[in-house]
């Protein structure tokens, strides 16, 4: 079998193409004949390094995996992250608190490669009309969004929302997420190109970063907005907190720009904010969100699909902000 993998850290030529044994035949276990992956920021850091933080190299990424089911002869996705299974969190379906979790290319092997063999447990058919190289676009980001936006944020109906980088592949689904609950959205992104994006996602408001305050401000009649969504970090926290409402929730994922924050506690307190964190969530809750995919109430965004042997072109392009929404490769490693 031939996989991409990833035996130490650094840039794009770190990415090698290699010949493995095929992933061992076990009981329950299923043949996926993967087809496309879908790329997401984490892919970066595996590839990289994070200081302070050890991945189990070397390793296969790729999070967002869809392919053939050979023994249910249908088209699946994959859930991007799962739990042991037998802990108390993992029977309240909170799988993402399992001390044991895993998501798929960071802590395990993930799907940049020619098959893989997984539980039953971890399919997902994918719904009629929607293609292989659009589920992949989806999953990780899918699943992280829902979480974030209805789980930990509780956003509801009439609340006013603001997604820190509404382009981005979180940020897609964080606006589409945020829309379905009945809230109104404003959405910041660095060019025009993606904010024309996030409006015909439906955002009300689409604005520079550095415009965000005074938007808010306009918009909500200085009251300021009941949850910001962000996984920038550093460059937007303060912009983040001047924009909530007293009694508003910052939820984070992420930190793209860096996890350093300055943080004043008068404000925290005065204001009652809530700071939640969030990472990625219950196998649950995907299933409930690929169910609004297949009724139409969530829409992949795919920007394009490159070949899975470009995997370092695909990063560039990624760590260059070029992509709206999702980058997806194609299994082409047999080839």
């Amino acid at each position: 079998m031939r996989a991409i993998r990833i035996h130490r850290h650094g840039g794009p030529e770190v990415i090698e193409l290699v010949e493995l044994p095929e992933p061992p035949v076990g009981d329950g276990l299923l043949t996926v004949r993967v087809s496309h992956v879908g790329l997401n920021h984490l892919d970066l850091w595996v590839r990289r390094g994070v200081p302070g933080h050890r991945f189990p190299l070397p390793l296969i990424p790729g999070s967002d995996v869809v392919g053939f089911c050979v023994e249910r002869d249908q088209w699946v996705a994959l859930q991007p992250g799962y739990g042991c299974m037998a802990c108390a969190r993992c029977l309240e379906g909170q799988h993402a608190l399992c001390r044991d979790y895993i998501i798929r290319g960071e802590r395990g092997d993930g799907g940049m490669a020619e098959l893989l063999r997984v539980p039953a447990s971890h399919l997902l058919p994918l719904p009629a009309g929607l293609t292989p190289e659009q589920a992949a676009a989806l999953p990780l980001a899918l699943l992280t969004a829902w979480h974030m936006v209805r789980t930990r944020a509780g956003v509801g109906p009439g609340q006013r929302v603001l997604v820190q980088a509404g382009a981005s592949g979180t940020g897609v689904y964080a606006i589409q997420v945020a829309r379905l609950l009945g809230a109104k959205v404003m959405a910041t992104a660095s060019s025009p190109q993606r904010r024309e994006a996030c409006l015909a996602l439906g955002a009300d408001l689409a604005v520079p970063y550095e415009e965000a305050v005074g938007a808010v401000r306009e918009w909500t009649g200085r009251e300021g907005v009941d949850v910001v969504v962000d996984h920038v970090g550093a460059s937007t926290w303060e912009s983040s907190l001047r924009c909530l409402r007293w009694g508003g929730s910052y939820v984070s994922c992420g930190a793209t720009s860096g996890h350093q924050v300055p943080l004043d506690l008068r404000a925290l307190f005065f204001k009652q904010i809530s700071v939640l964190g969030s990472t990625m969530g219950g196998m649950g809750e995907l299933r409930q969100a690929w169910q609004a995919v297949a009724d139409g109430q969530i829409r992949p965004v795919l920007d394009r699909v490159m070949s899975m042997r470009a995997l370092g072109e695909a990063h560039a392009l990624l760590e260059a902000r070029q992509v709206v929404g999702k980058l997806v490769v194609a299994q082409d490693l047999a080839s």
